[in-house]
């Protein structure tokens, strides 16, 4: 009678055994599962890190963490200058990270109050000079630079001279009215680069043999005259 006792002992271990053996199979399985799906995710968990990682630079140096990006401001005004004549006036805005701001929320402040004022946000010239306006937000700072002017009304060359050796240079004389206009706003420009060249001052250096016309331009009133220069050997 004992043996068969034992027999049946045995023979239920073994089927618990069997009963066993598949669970512990999908238990590895799962496990297995899960793993490779952290590795396929580079070790996150739903978002969440399992390892932190850091590229060595040297001994004890690591990559820094990248800082944001820091907000920038800008101040626009659609004239740089201003006519001291007409008291002319200019809107300011100011723009954080390229989007306008409330400019109840921003300081505006002039470096020269007699040639420029700032007022509820606008920009009024009061006498011939230059002022550069700062804008001020918290830690955020900008600046632009407006001139007050007397504007130009006329401009005419006096230059008697039409022609140019290649390698010399010219001066352009021009007369602008009325006599006490500001001529900053002045610009020079040549047709021909590779012929003459002039600088802002109206000066003209030949560079090739050819035609070529010089061009100055008011930028305030955007009234231009030309005159035409042969450059000679």
């Amino acid at each position: 009678m004992a043996k068969k006792k034992s027999r049946k002992s045995k023979k239920q271990k073994n089927n618990k055994k069997v009963k066993i053996l598949p669970f512990s199979i999908i238990l590895f399985i799962l496990v297995c599962m899960g793993a490779c799906l952290i590795i396929l995710d580079k070790g996150k968990i739903a978002g969440y890190s399992l390892v932190k990682v850091e590229t060595s630079l040297g001994a004890g140096n690591t990559v820094p963490e990248e800082e944001p990006p820091k907000d920038t401001m800008e101040i626009r005004i659609e004239q740089k200058y201003l006519s001291v004549k007409s008291k002319e006036k200019e809107p300011v805005s100011v723009l954080v990270n390229g989007a306008p701001i409330n400019m109840n929320e921003v300081e505006l402040t002039s470096s020269n109050e007699d040639a420029i004022e700032i007022e509820d946000g606008i920009a009024k010239a009061i006498s011939v000079g230059k002022s550069t306006i700062t804008a001020t937000k918290g830690d955020l700072t900008a600046t632009v630079d407006l001139r007050a002017i007397i504007p130009i009304k006329s401009i005419a060359f006096s230059t008697t001279n039409t022609t140019v050796k290649v390698g010399k240079s010219l001066q352009m004389k021009l007369v602008a009215s009325p006599s006490d206009a500001s001529i900053e706003t002045l610009k020079y420009e040549s047709s021909d680069d590779e012929v003459a060249i002039v600088n802002a001052n109206g000066i003209v250096t030949g560079v090739a043999p050819g035609k070529v016309k010089i061009t100055v331009k008011d930028t305030y009133s955007e009234i231009e005259k030309s005159v035409n220069l042969t450059i000679k050997k």
